[in-house]
């Protein structure tokens, strides 16, 4: 399976893919990316040095109003915080810190729902998801209903978030070069588990 990526921006840095790759997917208004999400990407790219590439997505699936390209702007130039993320600061609930930032951020293409409804966009996701050679064509059909059925349901998405059917923000991807992911995981997790997971693959490569 490989990550679909759809932006229309790179911000803070250029999107350079290294023969290993870390992508945290994130929302401005998620009070959670910032006090899970973002202090676990910079502890992986500190404690992986050069051997890990990492990168953040900035991406909408809902509260369209606050989570825009804007905002995520203003996060990057300045490290302001927004809507229930800036609650959370205030609440002192996470301590934010503009300099846990230091990687490339790139902004999904968010699009509405007709978009997500076109045949070929479906159908893609099912082929990316499914070997259509062996896949059973009731099964084939089963997952193509149940991504329109979804699909109906978002008067708009985040085309990224919603090519890789993510389950929602933090959502993070290790991948290669060409695009292939290795592991995927949601939420918040236990960084120690997760290095011992990425060891397997980063000492593969580079030995």
């Amino acid at each position: 399976m490989k990550l679909t990526l759809s932006y229309t921006e790179v911000i803070n840095g250029e999107l350079n893919f290294s023969p290993i790759n870390l992508m945290m997917a994130f929302q401005v208004n998620c009070p959670g990316c910032f006090m899970h999400g973002f202090p676990m990407l910079k502890e992986l790219q500190t404690h992986y040095g050069n051997k890990l590439s990492c990168i953040a997505l900035s991406t909408a699936v809902e509260d369209f109003h606050v989570n825009t390209e804007e905002n995520a702007k203003l996060l990057v130039n300045t490290g302001e915080l927004v809507g229930e993320t800036l609650r959370a600061q205030e609440a002192h609930h996470l301590n934010w810190d503009k300099t846990t930032l230091s990687v490339p951020v790139v902004i999904d293409e968010v699009v509405n729902q007709s978009e997500l409804q076109q045949p070929k966009f479906v159908e893609n996701i099912i082929q990316n998801m499914l070997d259509p050679t062996t896949t059973p064509a009731l099964e084939q059909e089963n997952m193509r209903a149940s991504l329109y059925n979804y699909f109906s349901q978002l008067p708009q998405c985040g085309k990224t978030f919603a090519a890789n059917l993510m389950r929602g923000t933090p959502s993070f991807f290790l991948l290669t070069d060409s695009m292939e992911i290795l592991m995927q995981w949601f939420g918040h997790a236990d960084s120690r588990l997760i290095r011992n997971k990425l060891d397997i693959f980063i000492n593969k490569k580079h030995g």
